[in-house]
C-alpha cells in the first residue's frame, strides 16, 4: 500500500508532539509499505520560516517531499485573531482566519494533494489545528485519515473542528484521552476511529560484561580505588545489575529518580524541581538526574545532576538504572517517557494533570501520579524506599507494554484504521 503523511514540519531532530508521532509511525510503516511525507520547508513553528530546501529527500529511510511556506507567522496578528475567534460566539470566518494565521500556509503542498491524492491509498494528517490539515483534508476528503492530537486548550473552542473531523474518512488517536475529548467536548458521534498510539522498542534483558562495554564505560583505576577488581574476563557482580553502563559513565552510586525530557519552563520542570527540593529536604538520600536538552536554569544543588542529551540506546539504559522515572509534563500526549520506562521495568511518578500519563499508570498499574507538592513528596518516598513495590510496578509495566505497545501491535491497530478508507 502507499500512504501520504501530511505534517506541518518534519525532521529527525523533532522529538515532541504530533510531528514526532508522525515520524515514528512513518519510519516503522515504511518497512512494509510505500510512505511519502508531505511537509513544509519550515523547522521552527514560532516563525514558519523556510529553513529546509524545497524538494524531495530521504530521512531515516522515509521519502520526504518539502514545500515552501509562503508567509511567516505573525504573532501580533495571531493574538488579535485569537481574542476574537476564541470568544463566544464567533463566526466561521473568524475561525478560518485563525487557522490561516496559525499556519503554516503552503499552497504548493495543497496543490500537490489536489493533483496526486488518488495515487495514495490513504492521506494521513497529523495535528488538527494547522493549516496543512484544515486545507489538506478539504483537498483530499475521500482518502483522509486524521490524527488530531487533541488536548483541552483554548483553540479547542473553535466551532470548525467537529465538521473537519466528521469530513475525514477515519480518525486515529494517540491516546484514549483524545477520544474522550472528541466525544465529550466536541460532541463527535460514532465514527470510524481507532486508538492507535505509538510503539516502543522493547529491549532484551541483558547483562553488561566488560568486553561488551562502551569505551566510555570501561573500568579504570579511578573507579577501582580499593584495588579489588579482578583482572579477568569474568563478569563482576556489579556489572550484572540494571542500567550499569549509565551508572558507571556518570558515577551514580546511589539510588536516584530520573527525568528524561527537555529541561524547560513550560513542561512541568519548574514545578518538579520545586517539589523535589521539598522531598530532598525531608529525605536527604533522594537525588535527581536530569537527562535532556537544557533550556532553563537548574538550581545548583548537591542532589541534582544534569547529564545532557543521550542516544536512544543510552536513554533506555538510563531508565533502567533509575529507581523511578518522573513525568511532570502536563500536556505530553505521547507520554513517551512513561512508555519507555515501563518497557524496561521502571515505575513512573507522573503529573496528574496529564490525562494520557495517568491513563497509562492506571491501566498498567505501574506508576503513581501527583496533583500537589505533598502528593509528590509522599509518592516519591514510597517508591524510592519500597523495593518490593518497585519490583511489582516494574513487572506490571513490562507486561502492559508487551500486550499493548509493541510495534507489531500498534501497526495492527493502524492497519485496522486504514481499512476504513476506500481502496484506490
Amino acid at each position: 500500500m502507499k500512504f501520504a503523511f501530511v505534517t506541518p514540519r518534519y525532521g529527525a531532530d523533532i522529538s515532541l508532539g504530533a510531528e514526532h508521532a508522525c515520524r515514528l509511525l512513518a519510519e516503522r510503516l515504511c518497512r512494509r509499505h510505500d510512505v511519502d511525507v508531505l511537509t513544509t520547508c519550515a523547522r521552527d513553528p514560532r516563525t514558519w520560516r523556510n529553513e529546509y530546501s524545497e524538494g524531495s529527500d530521504r530521512v531515516r529511510g522515509v521519502l520526504v517531499r518539502r514545500f515552501a511556506v509562503n508567509q511567516v507567522r505573525d504573532d501580533e496578528v495571531l493574538q488579535q485573531l485569537s481574542s476574537r475567534a476564541l470568544a463566544a460566539p464567533h463566526s466561521q470566518t473568524d475561525a478560518e482566519e485563525w487557522v490561516n494565521a496559525l499556519g503554516p500556509s503552503s499552497p504548493g503542498l495543497i496543490s500537490f494533494l489536489k493533483r496526486q491524492n488518488r495515487s495514495y491509498d490513504a492521506v494521513v494528517f497529523f495535528s488538527l489545528y494547522h493549516a496543512t490539515t484544515v486545507h489538506g483534508i478539504a483537498a483530499a476528503p475521500d482518502r483522509s485519515v486524521v490524527f488530531p492530537c487533541l488536548r483541552l486548550d483554548p483553540p479547542l473552542r473553535l466551532s470548525i473542528w467537529r465538521d473537519i473531523l466528521e469530513s475525514a474518512r477515519a480518525i486515529g488517536y494517540l491516546a484514549a484521552a483524545e477520544r474522550d475529548l472528541a466525544h465529550g467536548y466536541l460532541g463527535l458521534g460514532p465514527a470510524a476511529e481507532e486508538v492507535v498510539g505509538v510503539g516502543v522498542d522493547i529491549p532484551e534483558p541483558e547483562t553488561y560484561p566488560r568486553h561488551q562495554q562502551d569505551p566510555a564505560d570501561t573500568v579504570t583505576s579511578d573507579d577501582d580505588e580499593g584495588g579489588t577488581l579482578p583482572d579477568t574476563a569474568a563478569t563482576p557482580d556489579y556489572l550484572s545489575g540494571r542500567g550499569i553502563p549509565f551508572r558507571r559513565r556518570h558515577r551514580l552510586h546511589d539510588p536516584f529518580a530520573l527525568y528524561g525530557g527537555r529541561v524547560e519552563h513550560h513542561n512541568g520542570c519548574e514545578e518538579m524541581l520545586e517539589y523535589f527540593d521539598a522531598a530532598a529536604a525531608t529525605d536527604g538520600a533522594s537525588s535527581l538526574v536530569m537527562m535532556g536538552v537544557k533550556m532553563m536554569k537548574v538550581p545548583d544543588a548537591p542532589y541534582i545532576r544534569v547529564v545532557g542529551v543521550a542516544s536512544d540506546r543510552e536513554r533506555l539504559i538510563a531508565y533502567e538504572a533509575a529507581e523511578v522515572t518522573l513525568a511532570p509534563d502536563p500536556v505530553d500526549l505521547l507520554a513517551r517517557q512513561v512508555l519507555e520506562s515501563f518497557a524496561v521495568g521502571t515505575p513512573v511518578l507522573a503529573a496528574a494533570s496529564n490525562d494520557t500519563a495517568v491513563e497509562h499508570c492506571r491501566s498498567a498499574n505501574a506508576g503513581l501520579y501527583y496533583a500537589n507538592r505533598e502528593e509528590f513528596v509522599e509518592s516519591l518516598q514510597l517508591i524510592m524506599s519500597n523495593t518490593q513495590l518497585r519490583t511489582q510496578l516494574g513487572e506490571n509495566g513490562r507486561r502492559y507494554i508487551q500486550q499493548h505497545y509493541r510495534w507489531d501491535v500498534v501497526m495492527a491497530r493502524f492497519e485496522r484504521l486504514i481499512k476504513r478508507v476506500p481502496r484506490r
